[in-house]
């Protein structure tokens, strides 16, 4: 069967009916300024992108090749998606209602030592729950262009690839960033961190990663890389927010032992705990999802139980976040 393309004279005219669009209702409006215009809060942020990605999930069309590979029927596949789509979305509202609940506490916190820390870390929590709802929506709209336009799916394979990857790497920068400056307003001799029994097991993770993606390039090529691209661009960049992400979670650990206050400390080490236990989950879903998730990909009961395990790990991290930054919230109220 021969792959459909577009015309190219298709593609100049839905440019153009595009282009005229975006100048007729964006006239001197600046992207930022309209967003800005809407003043929507996260949760506000939560309902419609999850509004959004629901509706691409049960209104487009399944891959009949994933239904072919997974073993099962349309309507089978259909009740899958939505039974994996609740604990996404209970995921992103985790994620969301732990944004809300540092952005009205680093509100609270005008003139003190650790406001910017907790900006911060309220900007990297925000960053963190945008890419787990972003890359969901723009991959299922690129694999249903790819399911059409066959050409594309290399392509679209690559970005969506990239998305999970660099969204959730700056979300680990931002946080890294306000643990350090969280640690740094914190008075007297700090303990040095001992690489000793740490570096090992990061090593071991990084040999068994790398070795897993790189066998499955040579295996089926399902990140249409070749292997020196995806060791520069992909793997060394998943290695790198990983070990962001494991030091974030330790300076806030030291953070929380070393401040003053029993109600406070209980707090920020319920906050630290739920980073620790939210990073912990987000590098175990991309290990899965970049090294073993084409070898389960089969059984459909298999892709079910492990999302299920992982996003449960996350949304205990999640709430962790948020019921921390609840009670931080409470305290300063006193």
């Amino acid at each position: 069967m021969t792959p459909y393309v577009l015309p190219k004279r298709k593609i100049r005219h839905l440019l153009a009916w595009a282009l005229y669009v975006w100048r007729r209702y964006t006239k001197d409006i600046h992207i930022g300024v309209l967003l800005m215009r809407m003043r929507l809060t996260p949760i506000n942020w939560f309902t419609l992108l999850a509004l959004i990605a629901a509706g691409l999930i049960l209104g487009l069309p399944p891959d009949p090749h994933t239904v072919q590979q997974l073993h099962t029927s349309d309507a089978a596949y259909r009740l899958a998606l939505f039974a994996l789509l609740i604990p996404y979305i209970l995921i992103w509202y985790a994620g969301f209602y732990a944004f809300s609940k540092l952005q009205e506490y680093s509100r609270q916190l005008k003139g003190a030592k650790n406001e910017a820390a907790f900006q911060r870390l309220t900007l990297g929590m925000g960053t963190l729950a945008f890419s787990l709802v972003i890359p969901t929506i723009v991959s299922l709209i690129l694999n249903n262009i790819a399911m059409h336009v066959p050409p594309f799916k290399p392509a679209a394979v690559i970005i969506s690839n990239y998305l999970g990857l660099f969204p959730g790497m700056a979300a680990f920068l931002l946080l890294y960033s306000g643990a350090r400056m969280l640690v740094n307003t914190v008075r007297g001799k700090k303990p040095p961190f001992d690489v000793r029994w740490r570096a090992p097991w990061f090593l071991l993770l990084s040999v068994v990663f790398s070795h897993l993606t790189i066998e499955n390039e040579y295996r089926s090529n399902p990140y249409h890389l070749g292997v020196w691209l995806l060791l520069v661009t992909f793997i060394v960049p998943y290695l790198y927010g990983w070990m962001i992400g494991l030091l974030c979670a330790y300076d806030l650990r030291q953070y929380a032992r070393t401040v003053k206050g029993l109600l406070y400390r209980r707090a920020v080490w319920r906050l630290a705990s739920g980073v620790v236990v939210a990073i912990a989950g987000s590098i175990a879903i991309q290990f899965v999802n970049v090294t073993i998730g084409q070898r389960v990909s089969s059984s459909l009961v298999a892709v079910l139980l492990v999302d299920y395990g992982l996003l449960i790990i996350v949304g205990t991290g999640l709430a962790l976040i948020a019921f921390g930054a609840k009670r931080l919230k409470l305290i300063e109220e006193i």
